[in-house]
């Protein structure tokens, strides 16, 4: 390559280095910064007061400021022009606001005689205008009324080619159009001297990074400092000063001179420092839609692909990491000249690919099945297109990472995850780098903290900071992973950091060694290092005692690390399991409707239809993609979430479309035939049986003014009409279906006439029962007052306590509006909306009693239908508000009378306990917890459990359980969750804990209703109540049944939810003529399981999640 474009690449590099370092050292909000900058100034603050001097003085010589700029609001012609007069232009300097409209920039930039005594003539001086806002800045640059650069995030340009002190150029810079306001960060400068003169910039981080590495590296620390402190004794800064006024002769040659003696000096670490390598990982972090539309991301990729390609081409060293397979499709599909050039550099085994995920989702939003599709549509999408089987998970900006993620993983092929984003705390930082990861059920993932996912320094001060850190974290690590590339909105490495990079990976630089590669041959290199012994870990042990300690030295060769068993809980952003409801409410019926439509298929398919498996491969693409960690956790702009409100639209018709038509191919094989009235076939979606109210919709063949329902034995079921249209002879009823099989159905006749019926439930003013709950509900305040558990006589909530109290929380987050809830906003004592409109029972029938309480707040109406159905074991809370706040949280509490130090709550495939207590750090930080379908707290004896059928965001601390409701931040959706919102909730008092009282079901139950259609009656071949499949341990939740993938046998997907190790036996739908367990990617990974009269007999462990592959003869 020309040794001049190198060197000007190089100069790129250094400038960008000059820009970025601190930057990067000090980006995002969390702990691990202030770490890095704590402990860069305490490597300065340690030198001897001369040294000190040294080390400011060198790295004042690479640079000058540009501080003050003429500034116009909006656009003009020609603004760029030499000629133009500025004159009465504001002055503005670094930090200045700028609206949204196009602005201007303008200063003349003059080569100083003299930078701090050393002369600049000859120098290479860069120029980069940094301006920040919500999304990127585009800029336009011109030196001279040229235009010389065009972007965003743009790398520094060479304003002075050749130095002469006294020369001028006029730099205009044009900051375009933006969403929102904009601000002026800073203008650097940074000078880069002739190569026979050596870098007083590179001696510095040289001596710096020795200083961090001593204690870590050095056998002898006492000697090795005293190395450092002769090589920056050497530097005779004094030259400069005498040079000062006459910046060329002997004094800069004395400067040079005392420049190279010491770095000769400094050369004898170089042994010890280069036991450490730093291993260099190219990537681009890209939102998949964020504070841009998921059709612009479709540029950023090609784009961002498109630079990686290129320099694959220019840089022999270079290697380049990215996941998420959607951006892949895209590029397969759109630019298929661009993906050949891909497969070649992923055969060449320089193009990695990683995380194996549709796109990368929020971890813990999705419920298990979404995260498991995703992970089996990509890989599956990777091994088609490229060959190639994922194994290393990737989610580095995900908002926290469930307990069971290891598990998931690991069956997926999985075994090794790559995070940063737990460095974000904002209370306590986890103290690991390597270490294993580890499910309940005990699987392990070996997993890595990257600092960052988007450096754009590779300068070795920053690295060895780090893994000075690291070395503590996991002893006898020899190497550091390390991610860089600009990220977020794509864009990836740049050739000034890889120019930079190469600079440093010279033998003669005296710093660790540094190397560029892959992920996977990072971890092929320190996996069969790590030593067997490790010692495990949680929250609660962290939080005990003396706290955390760190992993022993292990034996040479090898590497001691922990291991962690316990969710990934990110302190911060605790704001996104509740903002963007809508959002959240289509996330979860998307994930409910498919399954739904999968299992009805399934059982379809066995009779002879087709099985839609493009369809429902097309319906998991867009549920996936709308699981992005910034899609789900509503942090992004509007246009999104009416973008995935059309895809949820899509995906619900035609996921129904698929469930009406093979209902109807199975309900044509029941015999629906009755003695009288109109059959309706009632259809239970879950592998257990359920007695439940359920909606039916009927057309009567003729004029009545009343209906009734009756079994197939012609016993009266209780029922309701709800509406009725006499020109149509249609009917809405609600009617309690008893003993609805397991995953089948079971046959109701809705008959003319009225048919009385026993009932349990009562009514006295504002106090509603059946045989049992009670619900009491004060006039005043619209409180429920009590909620007394008849069958096990305990009153649920604490003496004197206001249950499905709201309250109201000022939220103002100083940071991430969307994002966070602060830590203290809690702690203020909320506005309790106690005042009424009005509370009156509106509804009392042999089928429900409902009390309606309506009231107005600030902005906002408030209406919630208190209701217990007959038969029902709990109340249902029914709430439509009109939300009109801003800056407020919402939540509904909760006091109860049976309590604990833990509150249980349901995660992916499992469940988790918290604290209720708040001892320490760890505890007070998860002031907000995200859950699935459920919270329970309780004594053991008695306990409550909170449902809903769409919230995300709980807090349990003491005898107080809450769900939280609603948000309204402003940034960077103005509009967010304003207007009409329609939710549920249920409570559900019961004896016994959360496992005897059946907790996981009765979420199940909630968010997975039963359902009706109405059919002719006919002859068939099934009997009127049938069971197509289920399973024997009440404790083993059956999540999917589906057809598989690639062969005629269904997938039937269970987990064990109690701890509780168990055989059991699994009643297969009928014609199965073997059974085999497989991994989550339904690739068989143990021996046949006996089935046996249609039943497959199965062992499960404690908290495992579990693939039966089931064989038909089709």
């Amino acid at each position: 390559m020309n040794r001049t474009k190198r060197n000007r690449r190089f100069t790129n590099a250094r400038a960008a280095a000059c820009t970025a370092l601190w930057a990067a050292t000090l980006s995002g909000p969390g702990l691990q910064a202030q770490e890095h900058h704590e402990q860069l100034q305490q490597l300065v603050e340690s030198l001897p007061v001369a040294d000190r001097a040294v080390i400011d003085r060198l790295g004042d010589l690479n640079k000058f400021e540009a501080k003050e700029w003429h500034y116009h609001a909006g656009d003009l012609p020609h603004a760029e022009s030499t000629s133009l007069d500025d004159a009465g232009w504001q002055v503005v300097q670094p930090g200045s606001e700028a609206p949204a409209g196009a602005v201007w920039y303008r200063r003349w930039i003059e080569v100083p005689k003299s930078l701090h005594g050393y002369s600049p003539a000859g120098t290479v001086i860069s120029f980069r205008f940094e301006a920040d806002a919500e999304r990127d800045v585009t800029q336009i640059v011109y030196f001279n009324g040229r235009r010389v650069a065009l972007g965003a995030d743009l790398e520094p340009v060479v304003l002075f080619d050749h130095a002469k002190p006294g020369e001028r150029i006029l730099v205009a810079v044009k900051l375009l159009q933006t969403d929102g306001p904009k601000k002026f960060v800073n203008a650097r400068l940074h000078v880069e001297y002739a190569e026979n003169r050596p870098s007083p910039g590179d001696l510095r981080d040289e001596a710096l990074s020795a200083l961090a590495l001593i204690p870590t590296l050095s056998k002898d620390p006492a000697a090795d400092r005293k190395v450092v402190d002769k090589a920056l004794s050497a530097i005779d800064v004094h030259a400069l000063d005498a040079s000062a006024d006459a910046v060329t002769g002997a004094g800069q040659d004395r400067f040079d001179a005392s420049l190279r003696t010491a770095s000769q000096t400094l050369a004898a670490l170089r042994p010890m420092l280069q036991q450490a390598t730093f291993h260099e990982v190219g990537n681009s972090h890209i939102d998949a839609a964020w504070l841009w539309p998921a059709t612009e991301t479709v540029d950023v990729v090609r784009r961002t692909f498109g630079t990686a390609a290129q320099l694959l081409n220019e840089y022999p060293q270079y290697t380049y990491t990215q996941s998420a397979a959607q951006y892949n499709e895209w590029i397969a599909e759109k630019y298929p000249e661009l993906n050949d050039q891909i497969k070649q550099e992923i055969k060449a085994g320089r193009w990695e690919i990683v995380g194996g995920m549709w796109v990368e989702p929020d971890l813990n939003l999705p419920d298990g099945e979404s995260l498991v599709r995703s992970i089996l549509i990509g890989k599956r999408f990777y091994m088609k297109q490229y060959g190639v089987d994922v194994h290393i998970g990737w989610n580095p900006d995900s908002f926290g990472y469930n307990w069971q993620l290891p598990q998931i993983y690991k069956k997926s092929g999985i075994d090794t995850f790559v995070t940063q984003k737990m460095e974000w705390n904002d209370t306590n930082q986890l103290p690991f780098k390597l270490f294993w990861w580890q499910s309940p059920d005990g699987s392990k993932v070996l997993t890595y903290f990257p600092h960052g996912y988007g450096n754009q320094s590779l300068e070795p001060l920053r690295l060895s900071t780090d893994f000075a850190t690291a070395r503590k974290q996991a002893p006898g690590l020899p190497s550091m992973l390390d991610l860089y590339g600009v990220g977020d909105h794509g864009g990836g490495p740049t050739r000034a950091m890889l120019d930079q990079g190469m600079h440093w990976a010279k033998p003669e630089a005296i710093a660790p060694k540094m190397e560029f590669g892959t992920a996977d041959s990072y971890f092929k290199q320190v996996r069969p290092m790590i030593a067997a012994d490790s010692k495990t870990w949680n929250y609660a042990a962290l939080g005990q005692g003396a706290g955390y300690t760190y992993p022993a030295a292990p034996a040479a060769g090898a590497i001691n690390i922990p291991t962690w068993n316990d969710e990934l809980y990110l302190e911060y952003h605790r704001g996104i399991y509740t903002t963007q409801a809508k959002h959240k409410e289509n996330m979860r019926n998307s994930e409910i409707e498919t399954l739904d439509a999968e299992k009805f298929a399934s059982l379809a398919w066995l009779g002879g239809s087709t099985y839609p498996t493009d369809t429902f491969t097309d319906a998991w693409k867009k549920i996936t993609f709308n699981d992005f960690h910034d899609l789900a956790a509503g942090s992004g702009i509007g246009v999104i979430y009416r973008d995935a409100q059309k895809e949820f639209d899509t995906v619900r018709q035609e996921t129904g479309e698929i469930a009406e038509a093979s209902l109807k191919t199975l309900d044509a094989q029941v015999d629906t035939r009755g003695k009288q009235g109109v059959p309706v076939l009632v259809w239970n979606p879950l592998a257990w049986k359920r007695s439940e109210v359920v909606s039916l919709d009927v057309q009567m063949p003729e004029a009545t003014s009343d209906v009734s329902v009756v079994d197939a034995d012609g016993h009266v079921v209780p029922s309701q009409i709800i509406a009725s249209d006499a020109k149509t002879n249609g009917f809405r009823l609600l009617a309690r279906a008893e003993g609805v099989p397991s995953l089948g159905y079971t046959v109701l006749h809705v008959v003319p006439g009225k048919r009385d019926f026993a009932s349990d439930m009562k009514a006295d003013g504002l106090t509603i029962e059946n045989d049992a709950v009670r619900v009491r509900v004060d006039k005043a305040t619209g409180c429920i007052t009590s909620l007394f558990d008849k069958k096990a006589q305990f009153e649920t909530f604490a003496p004197g306590g206001c249950g499905n109290e709201l309250q109201a929380f000022t939220d103002k987050p100083k940071d991430y509006d969307a994002w966070n809830i602060d830590p203290g906003t809690y702690d203020v004592a909320p506005t309790l909306i106690h005042n009424v409109d009005s509370v009156e029972l509106v509804e009392h029938s042999p089928m429900r009693a409902v009390i309606r309480v309506k009231r107005k707040w600030q902005a906002s109406s408030f209406t919630q239908e208190i209701a217990l159905y007959a038969g029902a074991d709990h109340a249902l809370v029914t709430t439509d508000v009109d939300w009109r706040e801003r800056h407020i949280l919402l939540k509904a509490a909760f006091p109860l009378a049976a309590t604990s130090d833990h509150a249980t709550y349901e995660i992916p495939y499992g469940s988790i306990e918290r604290p209720t207590t708040r001892n320490n750090s760890f505890e007070k930080a998860r002031f907000e917890v995200p859950a699935l379908r459920w919270a329970d707290e309780g004594d053991g004896k008695h306990g409550f459990s909170l449902l809903n059928n769409s919230k995300y965001g709980y807090d349990g601390v003491g005898n107080l359980l809450r769900l939280t409701l609603l948000r309204s931040p402003t940034s960077p959706d103005a509009e967010a969750d304003q207007g009409m919102q329609h939710f549920s909730y249920a409570l559900y008092p019961h004896a016994g804990d959360w496992k005897q009282a059946a907790t996981v079901e009765h979420g199940y139950n909630m968010n997975y209703p039963l359902m009706a259609t109405q059919v002719a009656p006919h002859t068939g071949s099934m009997a009127a109540t049938h069971s197509y499949a289920s399973v024997d341990s009440a404790d083993v939740i059956v999540t999917a049944i589906k057809k598989a993938e690639d062969s005629n046998a269904l997938i039937v997907r269970m987990y064990e939810s109690a701890g509780k190790a168990a055989q059991v036996h699994v009643t297969l739908p009928p014609g199965a003529t073997g059974a085999s367990i497989t991994n989550l990617m339904e690739n068989e990974s143990g021996a046949a399981v006996p089935v046996s009269a249609g039943v497959a007999s199965v062992s499960i462990h404690p908290y495992e999640i579990l693939s039966l592959k089931v064989e038909y003869a089709h």
